[in-house]
């Protein structure tokens, strides 16, 4: 069975959450293991180029990719997420080549918060090893130039924070290969907000019975490490890896979630991007904003507050 829906992004956006919700529609399949990156082919070679051997990604053939819809059965909408295929430069084509019929549904939040929550997350990970969030977004340059390394990053230029905002990039290369009538673009803030009203925008999207409504619940809580020695040696590469060839995907993701987490982090209160810093941000993306909200025809300025940037510098 092919996949014919693809929520590809972005990371740290609701994406899980959504993954969750539209599995418990009787129509959907959803893939038990969320983000293959099977399409992103580009951030394959980069990684291994950066570390000499195929450390990540491990949904590289499409045989062993088609593998995770076989117990799709007769259902009507199967999908999967992968949030890193907005990122990509491949993916969009790629995706079109094997479904040119497929779905496709894009979540896009406020550049600057999505960067402060990108930055923490890969912290909590030890993908990135710079844990303060303005030296990090610095080191982009240098890491560029090879100069700067993180060691554990799956491919560097994750860590490549000015280019995960460039959202008219990104969503053009889908726009430019799949019809408007195919392409779902949901803003972060307000799936949050009101979880039931875009859950059922999505279904009438799908044309799937619209009048299901699932179990919401909140999916991805903030969590702090309790441990950093022990979150250090559970993310390490190589226990991964002996992990990955000994167990499942499915079983090292229940045991991530459900032991990992559990035991070794807590649930905290999200930090606050200081908002100074917060403003100088909005003041660089601005303009991105506007390019992104002319093509999807979104008012996205306004939502994210990117037209009361003089009120805030004048507080």
């Amino acid at each position: 069975m092919k996949p014919n829906l693809f929520i590809v992004g972005q990371p740290k956006s609701g994406t899980t959450a959504l993954h969750q919700f539209l599995g418990q529609h009787p129509e959907f399949y959803m893939s038990s293991i969320k983000e293959p990156l099977f399409f992103c082919s580009d951030f394959h070679l980069e990684s291994d180029r950066a570390y000499g051997k195929k450390r990540f990604f491990d949904f590289r053939s499409e045989s062993a990719y088609l593998q995770l819809f076989n117990r799709a059965g007769d259902a009507k909408v199967i999908g999967e997420s992968s949030t890193n295929y907005l990122y990509s430069q491949v993916a969009a084509e790629k995706i079109y080549n094997f479904n040119p019929d497929a779905k496709i549904i894009i979540i896009l939040r406020e550049p600057a918060k999505y960067l402060y929550s990108l930055h923490s997350h890969y912290v909590k990970f030890t993908e990135e090893n710079e844990p303060d969030f303005l030296t990090a977004l610095a080191l982009e340059s240098d890491r560029k130039k090879e100069k700067v390394s993180s060691p554990r990053v799956t491919t560097p230029s994750y860590l490549y924070y000015s280019r995960r905002v460039q959202y008219y990039q990104q969503v053009k290369r889908y726009c430019d290969r799949f019809k408007p009538e195919q392409i779902k673009v949901i803003v972060f803030e307000e799936f949050k907000s009101n979880n039931e009203r875009i859950y059922q925008e999505i279904l009438e999207f799908l044309d799937v019975e619209s009048s299901f409504t699932p179990e919401y619940g909140t999916v991805n809580a903030n969590k702090e490490v309790k441990f950093k020695a022990v979150n250090n040696l559970v993310n390490s590469p190589l226990l991964k890896n002996i992990s990955k060839n000994l167990l499942s995907q499915e079983f090292n993701e229940f045991i991530r979630d459900n032991i990992v987490e559990k035991f070794f982090w807590h649930q905290a209160p999200k930090t606050t991007m200081p908002e100074e810093i917060k403003f100088k941000l909005m003041q660089e993306y601005k303009a991105q904003v506007a390019q992104i909200s002319e093509l999807i025809d979104v008012d996205l300025a306004s939502k994210w507050g990117y037209d009361n940037l003089i009120a805030i510098s004048s507080q």
